[in-house]
């Protein structure tokens, strides 16, 4: 669940800022995902794990009311997830996380959905959840024949093993740099790290950029992709809007610099409206948007 202030800017240590308006918004970057694919028209199922208690309710209701079949299991030994975030003006945000019963997301509950994986064209995994789960739910996919996307957020160090079981890894500019150690500044340092990605043993890479756009990188290659120029509100999942719809378009057949470009669009749109899953767009919202701002050339590098 995130709990979403509107201030000028975050705290200082020792600090209290007065933000204005408040508001509940159902999140989690895998719920989130799992909203926008069911959006942008995928068959969708969210596997993971609430708590007993308000939030869990709430975010389960708010899955289902998305056409999303659930997988999830409730535990009474840990609340549901939580997400506190001040939105700037311009749309930025800070965010902290405790991750709740996300932790307790294990290879066990895996192993109880493993037919899911048997019939998943592709599987979307992030990383609030623990590494040696998303370690294991990569290889169901790969021995499955599935397409595995593997957003890697929020910020933590992959070793060369798992990062080579996603069939494709997607980070934004302070993810890239927990993996990579080069700090994400400019085009050039992100062309650099994408390289490096591919260097330690991701197979493709597609970088999220923000008001830049995104890096698809893959051994032959680097190629940029534009943002589309529109105004922003609030980036909260903005990034999961994008992750989901390159899933979804690549899955459905679409060759991978198509599906990227895709999930550009699909994330511009997200930063239009307030929230996270609420931002997640339709099929239709992003086409529209496509067609506001066509598509410019693409640039190899």
């Amino acid at each position: 669940m995130d709990l979403v202030a509107a201030a000028d800017r975050p705290p200082r240590p020792g600090e209290t800022v007065l933000g204005r308006d408040f508001s509940l918004c159902p999140g989690g970057k895998g719920a989130n995902q799992a909203v926008a694919a069911s959006r942008l028209g995928a068959e969708t199922t969210f596997l993971g794990v609430v708590g007993e208690d308000a939030f869990g309710e709430i975010l389960l209701k708010n899955l289902r009311d998305a056409g999303v079949r659930l997988a999830v299991r409730r535990d009474s030994t840990a609340s549901t997830g939580v997400a506190m975030i001040v939105v700037q003006p311009g749309g930025q945000n800070s965010i902290v996380v405790a991750p709740g019963a996300n932790r307790l997301c294990s290879a066990e509950d895996l192993h109880r959905h493993e037919q899911l994986f048997r019939e998943a064209d592709a599987v979307l995994l992030q990383l609030e959840i623990p590494l040696e789960t998303v370690e294991r739910a990569l290889e169901l996919a790969r021995s499955a024949g599935a397409k595995s996307v593997l957003d890697a957020g929020p910020p933590t160090k992959l070793c060369s093993e798992l990062l080579s079981k996603a069939d494709l890894v997607s980070p934004n500019e302070t993810e890239t740099q927990a993996i990579t150690g080069i700090e994400v500044d400019d085009m050039d340092s992100g062309k650099a790290a994408a390289k490096r990605l591919i260097e330690m043993g991701a197979a493709r890479a597609a970088l999220k950029l923000g008001e830049r756009g995104a890096l698809l990188c893959w051994e032959q290659g680097v190629q940029h992709f534009p943002a589309a120029p529109v105004e922003a509100v609030d980036t909260t999942a903005a990034g999961d809007a994008f992750t989901a719809a390159l899933a979804v378009q690549w899955a459905g057949g679409a060759a991978l610099n198509e599906a990227l470009e895709y999930a550009c669009y699909a994330g511009a749109a997200a930063v239009m409206t307030f929230g996270a899953q609420p931002s997640m767009p339709t099929a239709q919202e992003v086409e529209a948007l496509m067609r506001r701002f066509p598509p410019v050339g693409r640039q190899r590098g």
